[in-house]
């Protein structure tokens, strides 16, 4: 295993934040081909439809961002501290809604993301930007191979899980009626 130096970590890590991750978002909304007896040839990058913006902050182990898809935007952060990998979903919500009206919502979903990994924790807050905007945050842990800085293929693993995961996130809150986006945003 090579030995990576703290400016080579948080390159690496700037990197699959700002560059590997915001890509990969892109396809959390993709436009399907009809139904065929022959591949389409219709690539992942052509078909996908959700946009994405971030926000980051050199040498930072964190990135915030707003997936735009299916109608809603989602606000998210990814927090990679070397091999702990930490997802934040945020969902604006108002009296008499909280984590534990939210949480039994997404039951399923979470069933999911705890067979590829994750564990799966709810909290109400506030938004950082409107303290008076209240919030349930969505937190996801995952615990990552001691190499992964160094490991394409448990990048591309774990890259993929987040978009899947996202994309299911986002399509049960919508079959849910799970507004994702804030009513003044």
């Amino acid at each position: 295993m090579t030995r990576l130096t703290i400016d080579e970590a948080q390159q690496r890590i700037r990197v699959f934040l700002t560059e590997d991750m915001a890509e990969a978002l892109r396809a959390v909304d993709y436009e399907s081909p009809p139904l065929a007896d022959t591949p389409s040839g219709l690539t992942l990058a052509e078909a996908r439809r959700a946009e994405v913006s971030f926000s980051h902050v050199l040498g930072a182990s964190d990135c915030l961002y707003r997936v735009d898809a299916f109608g809603e935007s989602l606000l998210m952060r990814l927090q990679l501290n070397v091999r702990r990998f930490v997802a934040i979903y945020q969902v604006p919500v108002s009296d008499p809604i909280g984590s534990s009206t939210i949480s039994p919502h997404f039951e399923r979903w979470a069933i999911g993301a705890g067979h590829a990994g994750w564990m799966i924790g709810w909290r109400d807050g506030t938004d950082p930007w409107k303290a008076e905007r209240r919030t349930v945050e969505t937190y996801c842990y995952a615990m990552l191979p001691e190499d992964f800085l160094d490991n394409p293929l448990e990048q591309l693993y774990w890259r993929t899980d987040l978009v899947q995961m996202t994309r299911a996130f986002m399509l049960e809150a919508r079959r849910m009626g799970i507004r994702l986006s804030a009513e003044d945003a």
